[in-house]
Formats: C-alpha cells, structure tokens, sequence
C-alpha cells in the first residue's frame, strides 16, 4: 500500500481490530442485568472515543502526517468522516443503553458529552441546513471558535469513562488497547488549546502591494521581513494580518507564486465574510504572519504526459506551477482553465507567454456562457486519450467530482486523477 492511503487504513484498522478485540477477549459476565446489550453499546462508545482521539491528532495540523493522507487537505476530509462516523456511535451507544435502562433523565457526565457534541454537530452542519430565506452560514471565525470546544467534550467523556462502572475497566485486552490511545489525546488537545499556537513556526512578512485583478479578486505581494517561508509549487499557506482585528484571524490561500521568485503572490477571490472585508481593508504596508507550506498537490511527481483543469479561482497552484516551469521540463501539459466569461480570466498574457516559451504546455480557455460547460468529453476531444496521464483538477467541487466520473468512464485510472478538497469546514 502507499503511504497516501495508510492513514485512512489505519484509521479503519483501529475500529476494527477493537471490535475484533471485544468480540475474540469478551468481558466476563458478572451476573449485571442486560450485560449483552451494555458489551454492545461499550463497542460503539470505546470505537466513539478511538475516532474522537485520532480527530485530536488531525487536528493539530502535524506535517509529518500529511504524506499519510496525500495532503492536508485530505487530512481535514478524513477529519470530517472521523467525526461523523464518532457521532453515530455516540448516537448508537446511547440508543442501545436507553433499551436496557441504563438511559435516565438525570445529567450525568455522559449526557453532557452527548448534548455538547450534539450542538458542535449542529453548528457544523449549519451551512448545509436549508431554511427559508436561505442557509445558516456562520462566520469562519466563530465557527473556528467553536470548534475548539469538541475537544473540552471529550474530555468531558473520558472523565464519563473513568467514573462509571463500565465493563471496559473488566476486559483487560480491550483496556489495554483503548486506554493508551484515549488518555495520549488528552495531552495533545491541551497542548493545541494551549501551547501550540505560541511555538508554530511563523514567517513575518509584509504586504507590499494589494492590487484588484477584477471586480472580486484581489492579488497580494508579500515580502519577507527576513527569513522566507519554505514551500514547494502548488502548495498553500495559513496567514493572518496584523493591525486590523478582523483579518487577524489565519486562513488558508493557495500560493500562486514560484518557490524560486523573491515574493510571495496569492490571488484571492472574495467569496466569504474574511475575503470579502480583504478587499476592501487589506492595504500594502500591513505585517502579515505566514504558516506552511502545507499540501500535496505537486504535478513533478505525475507522468509525462499531463492534463492540468482549473475552474475560477481554482487557477491559483496552476499559476504557481506555471512560473515554476523551467528549460529542463520534460511535461507535456494540457491546461483547461474555466471561467464563465472572458472577463473573469486572469493571468491571460502570463500563461500565453508561458506557452510561447514552453512549446509542450498548450493553454486552452473555456467561458462557460459562450460555450457549454466544461466536461471530460470536450477535454478529451481537444487534448486526445487520458489513458496514462496524470491529470490534475482544482476548482468547484461539482465540477470536480463530473469531470473524474468522466475520466474514469474514458479510460483513466483513478489514482491518476488527483485534486484538492480546499473545504475546511
């Protein structure tokens, strides 16, 4: 196996071998009433805890566990189902415990954990519940906010673990596999809650010019105030801007710039509440701090033969890509970049000179309310068989998932379709 898919092997092995543990090293039967309805909702709640732990670990952001997962996009994907799949357990343990009576009215530790998940669960879901007059959107900063709050719950259902009298404390096999991975977590949220912040490693840059590319998107020059942030084409930065309280806060932005120019550029496309006050309020002058680079998404380590798709602001690691080309490239790349109209293309003179220079990197345009939208049929038809390329897609999701159902369908192996998940709710 890869180390790209070893992650999210890891994280269904830990589930499973502690249900093959519970099941092949069952707890003894002390004679309790309903003991076989409480082994079964110990399962779900101890596989709860294991999910909740790992989401502990994710959460830090740990660089060495990006190649894990084939980046940290992924990670935070993975991060996501972790958590849906804790809560239905959760959901299920406590189910099968109100069966056999061991669910009462009165708050208890458990209970508490439960209704606290239960509201982060809510809050987190919120963008995607349809009311009328629209979705709940939270702003990023007070979702952030309380996300933090999770893992004070866990803890609150560690602490639900240790005082109740469960039959994980009887059941020596699965104590000794859980406990050490449960109480490891504890120490890690309290140094994320705590410490982490203060000892990341930041770059002290400064905005040298903020310049509108159109109407909603808007291009930064940073410069490094001394040492430059290290980071490979393609690869994206979390960063924060001092002197104003509402851009403080860190967001992640792809970087479009070469690791070999002097700058850092990123284009910024206003599509939430924080890029939205960027473009108006962000002024060259103001100190910016930068973490990464974090990602995977690196077109060097594909074959000869490429497909590169952007869509809208998705451009962004292709552009990057693009001024990393070199004499010594021996890709030959197709490159679709969508936008709906001809008014939206940015960078046009850069990448047709990119072409003039590079004779095997041909740049195709596409306005979707010229023509219809893009898909992996009219890719094909201008760029010939997928069979054997590396293609590379970023861009809106929809897009996303359409085009690789169609290079699939075409011929395409699909772990040589690659492309980021840049959601990080």
């Amino acid at each position: 196996m890869k180390k790209k898919g070893l992650g999210n092997f890891l994280i269904v092995a830990l589930i499973f071998f502690n249900v093959l543990f519970w099941l092949a090293f069952p707890p003894p039967d002390d004679g309790r009433e309903h003991f076989s309805t409480q082994w079964i909702g110990e399962i779900f709640s101890s596989s709860a805890l294991l999910l909740m732990s790992v989401n502990i670990f994710l959460s830090t952001r740990a660089r060495f566990l990006e190649p894990y997962f084939g980046g940290l996009d992924q990670m935070y994907q993975s991060h996501k189902k972790s958590a849906i799949f804790a809560y239905g357990f959760i959901l299920t343990h406590f189910f099968i415990m109100s069966i056999n009576g061991g669910f009462h009215l009165n708050i208890s530790l458990g209970k508490i954990a439960l209704i606290g998940i239960s509201v982060w669960v809510l809050l987190a879901l919120a963008p995607r519940i349809p009311f009328i007059g629209g979705n709940i959107v939270l702003p990023y900063h007070i979702w952030k906010f309380t996300h933090k709050f999770i893992g004070l719950f866990f803890l609150v259902a560690v602490l639900h673990l240790l005082r109740i009298d469960n039959l994980l404390k009887t059941t020596a096999v699965s104590r000794f596999y859980v406990f050490p991975i449960v109480f490891a977590a504890v120490p890690v949220y309290l140094f994320k809650e705590l410490l982490q912040e203060r000892m990341k490693k930041r770059y002290a840059y400064v905005v040298e010019q903020a310049r509108k590319l159109n109407g909603n998107t808007l291009e930064l020059t940073l410069k490094a105030q001394k040492e430059k942030l290290p980071y490979k084409a393609g690869q994206f930065l979390f960063i924060g801007f001092s002197g104003d309280k509402k851009l403080k806060e860190s967001h992640p932005f792809t970087i479009s710039s070469s690791p070999r120019m002097e700058e850092i550029k990123l284009a910024v496309k206003a599509s939430g509440d924080f890029t939205q006050y960027m473009q108006t309020h962000l002024q060259a002058g103001m100190e910016a701090n930068v973490e990464g680079g974090y990602g995977m998404f690196n077109h060097r380590a594909g074959s000869r033969e490429q497909l590169w798709i952007a869509g809208g602001i998705g451009l962004t690691p292709f552009l990057s890509w693009i001024r990393d080309l070199d004499s010594k490239n021996g890709y030959s790349i197709d490159f679709f970049y969508s936008v709906r109209g001809p008014e939206e293309i940015l960078y046009e003179d850069e990448i047709l000179r990119a072409a003039e220079q590079f004779t095997n990197f041909r740049p195709h345009f596409i306005s979707t309310n010229l023509v219809v939208k893009l898909t992996a049929e009219k890719i094909i038809t201008a760029s010939g068989p997928v069979t054997g390329k590396d293609i590379y897609i970023c861009g809106p999701y929809p897009m996303t998932m359409a085009l690789k159902s169609g290079f699939i369908a075409a011929g395409a192996a699909a772990k040589q379709i690659h492309y980021e998940e840049f959601n990080f709710r």
